[in-house]
């Protein structure tokens, strides 16, 4: 008796182990709120050409975790779980962050953060949707990510289309006197050439002429020979779709050649990045960026309280450093990824999807709504100039820290 006793608890160890293990490529699980921990994987640039933003995004998403777990948790099925963030390195490359993906599915992690940039964002969006884990896109902004027909990711920010376009609409709104041409110089990935095409529609939509879109290698910090194009053709401003590397070269190269616009410069991505003003210097001020939040976005929740009392949190954490939108967007998609669950009550991954799909909520990051394709077609961008070697948000005017300097040419 004693030995057939033993021989039944063990197969009953090995059914428990099994059933543990369920969940990996497509089968739900919710282990995690059995052990009390909330797991979620995010595969993030911390090598490779985007490590910059990678870093700053994990950031967000370590704020996010301090701040739930110091007050008490996730609420699921009348328990609280500690909330558990996984890193994964993807060196920037998309193919290598679809994989780890799939690495964490296969260790039963369903819940997924969104790694940094468009190209990883659509490669991971691809695996999340075959494996039938859910997604919280922090920085994914290209429009083409959300036209595959995918139900199981979810875009916090706005969409590429609007990162240029803000500027083009600022400049129209608070230029005196208003630039009458515009050239763009672009990165050639997906997202830069979907941001540029937006921003050559608005500027033509608001009477602008565009004299000229030249288009540069993705991460480049030589853009000398679409610079030197645009030289004969004077335009006021000089638009910049780009990240940290040739958002740096654009200005930096155009005071090497002699080129100085009228009105100035305006980029997306780059100028709020706190590495854009350091490395640029004097050279910095008066140029435009285009921003997913600043400390005046409007809106307000029960975990981070608003935009100002997010900003406190953040200097916090990092001995007074001020925060961008980076961080912030990388919060909010955890933020997202929070109240799924607990709307939810459970981790299992259609449950969450659900829950998601569902969410109309406030935040310190602005509305929280998506799509039926899982964008966020509710938050608008803000446009920040800077000004003394700091961002500071001039449009829209109603949430602006300051007036728009202009001219805004460089020194």
């Amino acid at each position: 008796m004693k030995t057939r006793l033993m021989r039944s608890a063990a197969v009953a160890s090995v059914l428990v182990l099994v059933a543990a293990g369920c969940g990996s490529k497509g089968e739900a699980t919710d282990t995690g709120a059995k052990t009390g921990t909330l797991t979620v994987g995010a595969s993030l640039s911390l090598t490779g050409s985007l490590a910059r933003e990678g870093t700053l995004t994990k950031e967000g998403y370590q704020v996010c975790q301090d701040v739930v777990n110091k007050k008490g948790g996730v609420s699921v099925g009348g328990k609280k779980l500690t909330l558990q963030i996984q890193y994964q390195d993807d060196t920037s490359a998309p193919d290598t962050a679809g994989q780890l993906v799939d690495q964490f599915n296969d260790k039963g992690v369903r819940l997924i953060l969104g790694p940094y940039g468009s190209a990883t964002t659509a490669s991971t969006a691809a695996v999340v949707e075959r494996n039938g884990q859910v997604m919280v896109d922090s920085s994914g902004a290209d429009d083409s990510i959300f036209t595959k027909g995918y139900k199981r990711t979810f875009a916090v920010l706005s969409p590429a289309t609007e990162y240029a376009a803000s500027m083009v609409q600022a400049l129209y709104d608070l230029a005196n006197p208003r630039p009458k041409t515009l050239a763009f110089v672009s990165a050639d990935d997906g997202f830069s050439k979907t941001a540029t095409k937006g921003g050559v529609d608005k500027a033509k939509q608001l009477g602008f002429t565009v004299v000229d879109t030249e288009y540069v290698p993705n991460g480049t910090s030589d853009v000398s020979a679409a610079l030197t194009k645009l030289k004969g053709k004077n335009p006021d401003v000089i638009l910049g779709s780009a990240h940290l590397a040739e958002g740096v070269a654009i200005v930096k190269q155009s005071k090497e050649l002699g080129i100085t616009p009228s009105g100035g410069f305006a980029e997306t991505v780059a100028p709020p990045t706190p590495d854009f003003a350091q490395t640029l210097g004097p050279a910095a001020n008066g140029v435009l960026g285009s921003t997913q939040w600043t400390v005046k976005t409007t809106g307000k929740d029960d975990w981070f309280g608003t935009a100002s009392d997010y900003a406190t949190t953040f200097k916090a954490a990092f001995s007074g450093r001020e925060p961008e939108y980076h961080g912030a967007e990388a919060t909010a998609a955890c933020l997202v990824l929070v109240l799924g669950v607990q709307k939810a009550g459970s981790t299992e991954p259609d449950k969450v999807r659900d829950a998601i799909a569902g969410l109309d909520e406030q935040s310190f990051f602005g509305p929280l709504k998506f799509a039926p394709n899982g964008e966020n077609l509710t938050k608008t961008m803000a446009v920040v100039q800077i000004q003394n070697g700091k961002p500071v948000a001039v449009w829209p005017k109603e949430s602006a820290e300051a007036a728009m300097t202009w001219p805004g040419t460089t020194s």
